[in-house]
Parts: structure tokens; C-alpha cells; sequence
């Protein structure tokens, strides 16, 4: 048995949890996306019965950027919290028997948030996390730094895109000590996967990134894609296509002295991580555009 298996050997969990993730074409017309979601979680239940959980990624039912009218256009997709999408994806989680997570502009009350929202096998709403750390002034910034939820008992943080670079965020991650971290995305790259590679090794966690792919109002999207174990390694990936991940994660439970003993290794490989990749360290910390919109910029 390799160091690896020793110090996280997921067949000894005591919990499984079957997870799609998808990375997916965007269309200009919502109702498009509604479609296209529609045919991927019934192709997803199809080709895998077991699966449980199917993430999309970040405002997944419209596109991200429209040229100049990025901010008319997100207000003009915006809808309540119990519109037509999170209707059509309740429904589609009872037929499916599957949970499903996905990010839409919500409208509450004149505001607008970046939101995401995950919907049980059941068809209830159980969580909505609004982003927090906004760059975009159109929306209003959530107030929770994490929204947690549980699924089987496996322990879950929501968060959304840039907000993992907050310290504040960084800091709710550690501190709630989850078995899950659900991240959605709009970006557009992660040279030699430094930004993933860093936020594998720093939560202790499994970490299901969904994302968006394609040219999308002047902008393209790389379609990048991964899921991670609290080792830190990349377990699946994939990216330059529409497509989605499946895989099975092991929730394993450890005795305090394996857990600090795997925390140290995970830790000493991350500062390794830093130093293979020195240029991209320092262009993150002195000169965010050489890194143009990876996970940490």
C-alpha cells in the first residue's frame, strides 16, 4: 500500500456519494440552457443510475458576458428563487431521484444575486448561496461567506467562483471542517493547474468544480473541470470540450493522529506546489493579469 492509500484510503469509507460534474455550452436564450440541463441529467441518470448529485456551474442558464449589455442582460434573465428553473430542476430531480446544484441570476425584491442553488431528490430547495465578493456591480453581494448543507450526511460548503480567493472565505472553509466543497465557476483557464492544485491541498476536502465552455459573447471559456480528494489530488479532469465528470467519492473518517499526519503531508506538498510553479506565484501575488482569470488571480 502506497503512502498515498495509507494516509486516505477511500475503500474504507463509510459513506459514498456519486457525483456528475458538468462543464456546458451556454446559449444567449435561457430557455436553450433549460433544455440542454434537461438532456444532460437524464443522459447523466442514464449511463450512471447510481449517480446522486449533478453540479452545473456558475449563472448556468444564460451566458456570463454579452458585450456591452452584460449587466441589462443578467437583469433581463434574472428570475425568482421559485422560477421556471429551479421549477423545471425540481422536477427533474423527482423523476431523476437526483439532487441537482446550479447557478442562475436570481431577482429578489429589486436586487440581484449571483446565486446557487441545489434542490433535493425530493424536489425541495435545501440550499441558496448567493456570491459573496462580487466584482460585478450589477449584483448584490450575498452575506453568508458559505452556505452548508448536507446530502447523506456528508458535510457541504457552497461557494462560487472568485469568492475563493477571499481570506474571510478561505477562513468559513477550514473552520466548518467539510467533507464536500461544492465550487462552481465561470472561468476561463487554470494554467498548469496551479489554482486547482493550491485549493486541493488548503481545504481537507473533496472539492467538485462545474464550469461553463465555449465563445460566449466576445469571451471564450476553456471548460475546465475537475474533482479533487482531500489528498489533493486530481481524480478526474477535463477541459476544451462540453462534456461532464462522474465519480464516486469516499467520505473516511480518520483517528486524530492519521488526520494531522495527512493535514502535514497535504500542507508540506502544497508549499511544493508554490515552488514548482514559482511564476505563477508570483505573477498571482505582483501581477494578477499574467494569470488572467484562472482560480486564484
Amino acid at each position: 500500500m502506497g503512502l498515498k492509500k495509507f494516509l486516505y484510503n477511500t475503500s474504507k469509507a463509510e459513506t459514498y456519494l456519486n457525483i456528475a460534474s458538468v462543464t456546458m455550452i451556454c446559449d444567449e436564450d435561457p430557455e436553450k440552457n433549460l433544455v440542454k440541463m434537461t438532456r444532460f441529467v437524464e443522459d447523466i441518470k442514464k449511463a450512471h443510475p447510481q449517480v446522486e448529485l449533478i453540479v452545473f456551474g456558475e449563472t448556468i442558464h444564460g451566458w456570463f458576458f454579452n458585450h456591452e449589455k452584460t449587466a441589462e442582460y443578467h437583469h433581463s434573465i434574472a428570475e425568482d428563487i421559485t422560477g421556471k428553473t429551479t421549477l423545471l430542476m425540481s422536477k427533474l430531480a423527482i423523476r431523476n431521484n437526483v439532487h441537482i446544484c446550479f447557478g442562475i441570476n436570481e431577482k429578489d425584491e429589486g436586487r440581484f444575486f449571483n446565486s446557487q442553488v441545489l434542490v433535493d431528490s425530493k424536489g425541495q430547495v435545501t440550499a441558496v448561496h448567493h456570491k459573496t465578493k462580487m466584482r460585478e456591480k450589477y449584483f448584490t453581494p450575498g452575506e453568508r461567506l458559505v452556505t452548508l448543507t448536507q446530502i447523506k450526511g456528508v458535510k457541504i460548503g457552497i461557494v462560487i467562483c472568485y469568492d475563493v480567493q477571499n481570506k474571510e472565505v478561505n477562513k468559513a472553509l477550514r473552520k466548518n471542517n467539510l467533507d464536500l466543497i461544492l465550487h462552481s465557476l465561470a472561468d476561463d483557464e487554470d494554467p498548469r493547474e496551479f489554482g486547482i492544485g493550491y485549493l486541493a491541498r488548503s481545504y481537507d476536502a473533496w472539492i467538485v468544480n462545474a464550469n461553463r465552455f465555449g465563445e460566449e459573447g466576445g469571451h471564450y471559456w476553456n471548460g475546465w473541470i475537475t474533482i479533487t480528494n482531500p489528498m489533493g489530488e486530481v481524480c478526474v479532469k477535463g477541459k476544451e470540450k462540453e462534456q461532464y465528470l462522474y465519480y464516486e467519492i469516499g467520505i473516511v473518517k480518520q483517528k486524530c493522529i492519521k488526520r494531522n499526519i495527512r493535514r502535514i503531508y497535504v500542507r508540506t506538498s502544497r508549499i511544493f506546489h508554490i515552488i514548482k510553479n514559482i511564476d505563477l506565484t508570483l505573477a498571482t501575488v505582483f501581477d494578477r493579469s499574467k494569470v488572467k482569470n484562472s482560480t486564484i488571480k
